[in-house]
């Protein structure tokens, strides 16, 4: 390679954080890269990165992004909704993120199912990600609704409202799960504060998203059905199916240089410590160690073959 100014789209504090410590291992001391590059990661609206994070690296604005969940690589690469065309990702690594979409309702309500909802007409007042703001768990809200015959619009002509109330720092001690008044959370990050907060605090039922729409969104979308454990809340007896929001995925073009991909795993290899460090636990966001086995192993979307050829010389694979 020659000199080269490395760009890493890191949106939001999560991947700001764990994009930081790759520029890092990029370009600090003992760098590999040409003399006079440079390496650095910028943030910028979390939820809209995971959709447009593809467009900017696709076409060359960065080398680099992380998005979540980890099946909307694949859905990029086969050009599926969101994206209106085939996407060239490839995978660099996969970070484990243990995650659901959960749509949470408290249990005064009399709210059990999503027939309940639609046949009730129930004016629920709903904590959810504003729909203006695009971010992919409300995108997955609204698409979910639909397949129930609701919609957004319907809850609101019920008498519900939407609060736009999500709260900007979701793991803070102390957290308040949603605005008062609140009758419902659809949501994800449930290894957050907030739910283990929600649920200790009021009693809580989910709604299991019925058998033929998860049928209908794996076969029809691409999506990939999930379990609410039992064990994960207080108050559940059951488990409770639903739309899995699990992984972060770090990813490039497929026409990203061989030698930079090598580099970068490289890097995250010798910063693997001190990702995990900056993650610590309970509630945190990563929800397992960095171990290149896995990273490697567990992709949506094909390696590409520079990251696939540091993880094979070192044995991950």
């Amino acid at each position: 390679m020659e000199r080269i100014d490395v760009r890493i789209l890191g949106g939001g504090h999560n991947w700001l954080t764990i994009g930081g410590r790759i520029a890092l291992g990029l370009d600090g001391y003992y760098s590999r890269l040409p003399k006079g590059s440079t390496a650095s990661v910028t943030t910028a609206d979390p939820g809209e990165m995971c959709f447009q994070g593809v467009d900017l690296v696709c076409s060359g604005v960065f080398h680099m992004a992380i998005t979540t969940p980890a099946w909307m690589v694949r859905l990029a690469m086969e050009g599926r909704d969101p994206f209106d065309r085939p996407m060239p990702v490839r995978a660099l690594a996969h970070f484990p993120h243990d995650d659901r979409m959960a749509f949470a309702v408290r249990r005064e309500c009399g709210i059990d199912t999503f027939g309940d909802l639609r046949e009730q007409k129930y004016p629920l007042k709903v904590s959810t990600v504003p729909p203006e703001n695009r971010h992919p768990a409300v995108w997955a809200t609204e698409i979910i609704l639909n397949e129930h015959g609701i919609t957004f619009e319907d809850i609101e002509s019920w008498g519900g409202k939407l609060l736009r109330d999500r709260p900007r720092f979701i793991n803070q001690p102390g957290i308040a799960p949603a605005s008062p008044g609140f009758d419902a959370i659809f949501d994800e990050a449930l290894m957050t504060r907030r739910w283990t907060t929600l649920t200790e605090q009021h009693d809580i039922v989910f709604l299991p998203v019925e058998e033929d729409v998860l049928q209908r969104l794996e076969t029809e979308r691409g999506w990939k059905r999930g379990v609410i454990e039992k064990t994960r809340y207080r108050g559940m007896t059951e488990d409770v199916p639903t739309v899995d929001f699990s992984g972060w995925i770090l990813f490039c073009s497929e026409d990203m240089d061989e030698e930079l991909a090598y580099l970068t795993i490289a890097a995250l290899d010798e910063q693997k410590g001190e990702i995990e460090a900056l993650f610590p636990q309970p509630h945190a966001a990563l929800t397992g160690p960095v171990d290149l086995s896995w990273l490697g192993s567990n992709v949506p979307v094909p390696l590409h073959p520079g990251a696939e050829k540091y993880y094979r010389e070192k044995g991950y694979l």
